[in-house]
This record gives structure tokens, C-alpha cells and sequence, in this order.
């Protein structure tokens, strides 16, 4: 089994060489690869890149229009077994971190599942790593719908739903000042449409549950089907919690519009299914 770090970075240059230089020492497998998501419009950031050593990838595209997409370019590229998720900012500190999250993937019968590192904070982990197993059921690492946050937490939710989480003791650092999130705006809107697909989630999930390639008594898998309330309950109340902060407002150019415009359409179509439940429940 390999390891494919799949790195996101806009217009951090200086920040990113580090984060890579002090992530670089702890890597101990000769097969890892560390792939750098780079936009062909940031030249600075590629500029900066051009001399990097092995087994830094530097993988130049136009700019997708979500997060997810950029760091599926890792899981679209490569056939690696397992995919872990970084940033330009989130240096790993722990030696050996590549060993730890491969050994923990291995415990997965079927190949599907998903590592989480230390926790970053009270409801998510520092960073995750994604089977390929899980990648061909899903058919990306995150999902193409937002323009930031929201996909660690989607993946987490499904992580949970098929209850395939495995804990590699790995640690990320974070830099003392706090770095600004890219395309940061309308976090109600994004948390209110993360809520509203709680059935698309649900639906991913038995997907997967009911597959026989997905290897559980199946007495094991009837509880899987039934616990949903108990992930959703919690989601909705940390995206409470999301849409109390402020945030920039409605724009972003066309990139933005276009996903903004893809939620709304998705919302629409699941709203039949979410008033039949919300009727079901009354």
C-alpha cells in the first residue's frame, strides 16, 4: 500500500516551502509522494516550486471551481492506496507519520475507510486519509461542492455513517498566526446546504453498507443502516454553531456563482425527499 499526500496551496509561497521543508524529514517510506495542487494562475507559488526535490509532484491546473476538486487531483492522478489531505499552512511533525497512517489503513478488511490524525479541534481531525477503496465508492477524496471547509466535515459524516475510522497518531502544527480561508463567505448559506443534503449522505453511505464488497456481519450492518439520526443530530448542531460566525457576503465571480448556483439546484431536488421525512416525522 501507498501513500499519496495530496497538498492545496494558493498564494502562500513562502508558507508552503516551509510547510514542505518541515514535512519532508518525517516522511520514512520510499514510495510516498507528496503532490502540490498548484493553479496555473499563481506564479509566484509555481515559480517557487520549479526546484523542488523527490518525492515532491507538483501537479499545475487551472483553478477548480471547489476545494474538493483540487484535492481530488490526487485520487484523478494517482492509484495510490491510500490519500492524505494537507494544506499549505499544516506542516507534519510527526516522524514516521507516512508508516502510521498506512498501518492504520491496513486494519481495513476491504480496503474502505478513512484514517483520521489527531484532532485539530473538538468535532474534526487535524487531517484525513482516504482509502482508494472509498475513493472508487464515493467517486472523489471530498466532495466537489464547496468553495471551502464543509468537506473534511462531509467525510467525516460518511466516515462515521459506515463507521470506518481508523486513528493514526499523527500531528500537524499550525502557524502561530491565524491564516485567513480562501473564499470565505455566506457560511450560513454553506452550512444550511451542507444540512439540507443529509439524505444524499445517507444515501452514499447504504450505498456502500449494502455493497457485499463491504465486509461486516450483516447484523453489524443493520446497525449501520439505523444509527444516522445519531451522526446528523451532531452535524446540524456544530453547523449551529458555523452559521453564528460572520463571514464576507454574496460574490466571488463566476467561479463562486457557479457552485452557489449548483447548490440551489441540488437543494431543490432534494426537497421532495426532505419534506416526505419532516411530514413522516410530524
Amino acid at each position: 500500500m501507498g501513500l499519496t499526500i495530496v497538498l492545496a496551496t494558493r498564494g502562500r509561497p513562502a508558507l508552503l516551502c516551509e510547510t514542505i521543508k518541515r514535512t519532508l524529514p518525517n516522511i520514512e517510506l520510499p514510495d510516498t509522494r507528496l503532490v502540490v495542487a498548484v493553479d496555473d494562475d499563481d506564479v509566484a507559488t509555481i515559480a517557487a516550486l520549479a526546484e523542488v526535490p523527490p518525492p515532491v509532484l507538483v501537479s499545475v491546473k487551472p483553478r477548480e471551481d471547489s476545494i474538493g476538486e483540487k484535492w481530488n487531483r490526487g485520487y484523478t492522478d494517482h492509484s495510490d492506496d491510500l490519500y492524505m489531505i494537507m494544506a499549505d499552512y499544516t506542516a507534519v511533525a510527526t516522524p514516521g507519520f507516512d508508516r502510521k497512517m498506512i498501518d492504520a489503513a491496513a486494519l481495513f478488511p476491504d480496503g474502505i475507510g478513512v484514517v483520521f490524525g489527531r484532532m485539530a479541534n473538538m468535532s474534526f481531525a487535524s487531517t484525513y486519509g482516504v482509502t482508494h477503496g472509498l475513493c472508487d465508492k464515493l467517486g472523489w477524496m471530498f466532495p466537489p461542492f464547496f468553495p471551502f471547509w464543509f468537506v473534511d466535515h462531509w467525510l467525516d459524516d460518511i466516515a462515521k455513517l459506515i463507521d470506518r475510522v481508523a486513528f493514526a497518531d499523527v500531528h500537524l502544527v499550525w502557524p502561530e498566526k491565524k491564516i485567513a480561508t480562501h473564499e470565505y463567505r455566506e457560511v450560513g448559506f454553506w452550512a444550511t446546504f451542507f444540512d439540507g443534503m443529509r439524505l444524499m449522505r445517507r444515501r452514499q453511505a447504504r450505498a456502500i453498507i449494502d455493497d457485499p464488497g463491504f465486509i461486516e456481519p450483516e447484523w453489524r450492518k443493520e446497525l449501520l443502516r439505523r444509527h444516522y439520526p445519531l451522526i446528523e443530530y451532531r452535524s446540524q448542531a456544530i453547523n449551529n454553531m458555523v452559521r453564528s460566525q460572520i463571514s464576507g457576503s454574496a460574490g466571488g465571480g463566476e467561479r463562486y456563482t457557479r457552485l452557489r448556483e449548483q447548490a440551489v439546484r441540488m437543494l431543490r431536488e432534494e426537497w421532495p425527499g426532505m419534506e416526505r421525512e419532516l411530514r413522516d416525522a410530524a
